[in-house]
């Protein structure tokens, strides 16, 4: 399997962390990408070209099967290798299940909000919209404060949700430590610092992605 990968993505780091936990890692090779910070405007000049053929969506992570079939998102991705590890980590879709993909998607939607705000904050003025800005954290928060803690506590077997909830948390580190997710979190704070000492989230720390070669 071939990844293409950069260091930022809080979404590549849920499928890292998803191939880690389910022993998948070593046969993933790594295809480092380069993004420019005009990604957030403007189409770039994508590199490594072939990127952009496998998806023409433009969208990181993109994971390359097997089989040569090219997956260009990040919740494809981790399904397919749970698939491929006997499937471990998503719930079925029944009722009893649901509390935990309503998890999942929670975490996620305040990803998609990161990704937005971060676009906004590379705009130059006078374009950059700060109401926008204000809007996505607005939306990211109340995420957070959704997150269902009695559940991420009390549940005995990792599941993606518990994946997605902690890259969150660990996105806000890296992007907006200003914004201090943990007052008022205590116990999500709690939650995260013994997740966070898990090897698959230590080996898939966040970095900024190189601009150029």
């Amino acid at each position: 399997m071939k990844l293409y990968w950069t260091p930022a993505s809080p979404f590549v780091r849920k499928v890292m962390v998803t191939a880690h936990e389910l022993g998948l890692s070593d046969r993933i090779e790594i295809v480092k990408t380069i993004w420019p910070h005009q990604w957030a405007t403007h189409t770039i000049a994508f590199d490594p070209p072939d990127f952009v053929v496998a998806n023409p969506i433009g969208r990181i992570p993109t994971l390359l099967t097997d089989s040569g079939i090219a997956l260009p998102e990040s919740n494809l991705i981790c399904r397919h290798l749970n698939a491929k590890a006997g499937g471990r980590l998503i719930p079925r879709d029944a009722d009893p299940d649901l509390p935990l993909l309503r998890l999942w998607a929670l975490g996620d939607g305040a990803l998609e909000a990161m990704i937005a705000r971060r676009a906004e904050t590379l705009r130059t003025l006078p374009e950059r919209s700060d109401d926008f800005i204000g809007k996505q954290k607005d939306r990211i928060f109340r995420c957070f404060d959704t997150f269902d803690l009695s559940l991420l506590e009390s549940s005995s077997n990792l599941t993606i949700a518990h994946i997605t909830v902690a890259v969150a948390c660990g996105y806000m580190d890296f992007r907006y430590p200003s914004d201090n997710w943990r007052e008022n979190r205590a116990r999500l704070a709690a939650w995260y610092q013994a997740f966070s000492s898990r090897p698959s989230l230590e080996k898939t720390a966040h970095g900024e992605t190189p601009q150029q070669r």
